[in-house]
């Protein structure tokens, strides 16, 4: 029965897609010479969203459109940002978005299979962006070599590029920084500063491979929220991946009891599921897994305290992924509260956030660079 209200489900959705292309099909659209391409439902928008304010910077320079492959994705992106939205599922129609808006160059935020569909078209040039960098496979990946060109954060991602099997790092890849730290969104109203050390807690996702499982939530989370929610010098903001626990009834069942402990704890600490960014200025402390958070986080200048994956399906991890930062394994996690304390000092660490943090500006600079090109 499952498979068959997923059948029919696909179904209206292809016929949704199909009208909503056909209807939009005769309506004029402006000259855009930067698309960005995302294919995938409205579940993956977290790689998008930190994008916004970044193209909406790009789109004073240069006309930016969004073109979407998901009526729902379409209909969503269109009430979050301001900039052109396009829609388009099928390959003619994705070639007509291209040649009536004038598409020179089509970023990409994510390696999904849906790429592929565009990269078809030889006309334009390809540059992928992703939605964060970290020490994982995921960032080092020969899926790259199907772009013209990839934009990365610095000069270290230029070093782990370095590894990838015949790949022209100083042909192809850009150094833009991190553009989305520019301008970090307001805490929810939710959230009042008091006087204890605010600890984040990011863990990541399990990954579509066990090659990709850094998550430390299954094997250290619940160690490391009882410390902290068991000391009143800290306050503790967790922030799981909005994918965590998809893969594994075992860590979703973890995050799970976290929350509900968090809940239990009474003490005005947050579970944080809205928009990304606000908790690494808000935060004093970050305990986070190889991720994008832990390459974010270092931008900020605050201790960082990364876990040890415990997957025996991941390779050794490169001893740069701990730059700068403090291990956390099993034996760290049963005091991780006095680590943190020890890091920052009683109360809340006063130290100003450099502001801004980043730019779009070498982001802009790199998609004129790519237009001067193509």
């Amino acid at each position: 029965m499952n498979n068959f209200r997923a059948a029919i489900s696909l179904i209206l959705q292809k016929l949704a897609a199909r009208r909503l292309e056909a209807r939009l099909a005769g309506i004029p659209v402006p000259i855009t010479p930067i698309a960005l391409y995302f294919g995938d439902s409205p579940s993956y928008l977290y790689q998008l969203r930190r994008w916004y304010r970044a193209l909406e910077a790009l789109n004073v320079v240069h006309p930016v459109v969004i073109i979407t492959s998901d009526s729902h994705t379409y209909r969503r992106v269109r009430k979050e940002t301001s900039l052109n939205v396009g829609f388009a599922t099928s390959i003619t129609r994705l070639g007509t978005e291209l040649a009536v808006r004038g598409v020179r160059v089509v970023l990409y935020p994510n390696h999904s299979a849906l790429n592929y569909r565009m990269l078809r078209f030889s006309t334009q040039a390809h540059v992928f962006i992703g939605h964060g960098e970290s020490a994982k496979e995921s960032s080092v990946s020969r899926q790259l070599k199907a772009y013209d060109f990839t934009f990365v954060a610095s000069a270290s991602s230029l070093e782990r590029l370095r590894t990838i099997r015949g790949y022209d790092v100083d042909a192809t890849a850009i150094v833009v920084g991190s553009p989305w730290l520019e301008a970090l969104p307001a805490p929810p109203s939710s959230w009042q500063p008091d006087n204890r050390t605010t600890v984040l807690y990011a863990p990541t996702w399990e990954g579509d491979r066990p090659a990709m499982d850094y998550t430390s939530v299954a094997s250290l989370g619940e160690t490391i929220v009882a410390g902290i929610l068991a000391d009143p010098r800290l306050r503790l903001i967790y922030r799981p991946h909005p994918w965590l626990g998809r893969m594994r009834k075992s860590t979703a069942a973890a995050d799970a009891r976290i929350r509900a402990a968090i809940t239990a704890a009474n003490r005005s600490d947050l579970v944080d599921t809205g928009a990304y960014g606000w908790v690494l200025a808000a935060a004093d402390v970050c305990v986070t897994d190889i991720s994008s958070v832990a390459h974010d986080w270092t931008a900020m200048s605050k201790p960082l305290f990364i876990t040890v994956p415990s997957s025996a399906a991941i390779g050794p991890v490169p001893q740069s992924a701990y730059d700068g930062a403090t291990p956390v394994g099993a034996n760290e996690a049963t005091h991780i509260a006095e680590m943190l304390v020890t890091a920052t000092g009683p109360g809340p660490n006063t130290a100003a956030t450099p502001a801004p943090i980043s730019s779009p500006t070498a982001f802009i600079e790199g998609v004129s660079r790519v237009l001067e090109i193509f």
